[in-house]
Parts: C-alpha cells; structure tokens; sequence
C-alpha cells in the first residue's frame, strides 16, 4: 500500500487538500464489496495522460506509472480549494478524479501526447472491477450526533 499526500500545487507554498491510499489489484479484489465503491481505478487518469508527476523525469514517471496503472485508490479530500476558501472548512469527502482545466498550460503538459505515449500500457490483470469507481455515484458524509458514554481507562482513575 501507498499512501500519497496531495497538494493543489508543487510549489513551497502549496496546501495539503487531501490523502490518497493506493492499493495493488489483488489487495482490491480481497476487500468487501460494500467497500469497493469508495475505491477507483487509476487506469483511465494515467492513460489518458491526466495523471503526472510534475518536474519527475519522462523515464522515471513513466516506470512508476506503469505499475500505477494497475492500482486502485481511495482519496480523501479536507480542503476543497475550488470554493477559496482560506482553510479547510466543512467535512472531508471522498473523491474521485478532479483535473482543472488550466492543468495542461500549468505544467506545460499535453494530455494527448500522454496518452498516445501511454496506449501500450498494461491493463490491471482482471480489467477493472465493476464495483469500483462508484459507478458515476457520488457520495457524502453527513454528520450524525451521537450520545457517547464516557469510560475512564482504569490505569487513570486513580488520577482523577
């Protein structure tokens, strides 16, 4: 398993928006399947050339993204940038892939030299799972207030 940090940005000043855990093919295939629609393929991001790693030489990207392809991802995001707020207000949500459309020009990229790059790239081993991203569902957390019983540990009641 990976556990990738996300930032809106690659610059010094650059916000954490969000956690990423990356897990192979067969780890997927052993989870639940109430589980594996919080989970999505990374096929189509890095065949279509949307998913890169900026300032990370071609043949190096290109070895970490062929085993990439064959992943799945669950990403969490706590600080949605797109609506400016300052801070991460709000709960955090579960995400599935968000490129902006200024992306190409910011990184001096081309998605579609990418994918042409890309097309001969292994498919993960069983195609990808039918259960995985959330079959174009979204979903959201909501709040839920709870009465919670306080138990004090045994090793401290003798401080209190």
């Amino acid at each position: 398993m990976r556990q990738c940090l996300i930032y809106d940005t690659p610059e010094a000043d650059a916000k954490l928006i969000g956690l990423e855990y990356i897990i192979s093919e067969n780890l997927f295939l052993t989870l639940p399947d109430e589980e594996k629609p919080l989970w999505h393929s990374h096929l189509y991001e890095v065949k279509s050339g949307v998913l890169f790693m900026p300032r990370v030489p071609g043949p190096i990207e290109r070895q970490d993204l062929e085993k990439v392809c064959k992943t799945y991802g669950k990403t969490i995001h706590f600080w949605q940038i797109d609506k400016g707020d300052n801070l991460p207000l709000g709960l955090p949500q579960l995400m599935m892939t968000l490129t902006r459309d200024d992306v190409e020009k910011r990184f001096g990229v081309s998605f579609e030299k990418e994918r042409a790059k890309r097309a001969d790239m292994a498919r993960p081993t069983h195609s990808i799972h039918p259960l995985a991203n959330g079959d174009g569902k979204g979903l959201i957390t909501k709040l839920r207030e709870l009465h919670c019983n306080r138990t004090v540990p045994s090793f401290a009641s003798s401080q209190l």
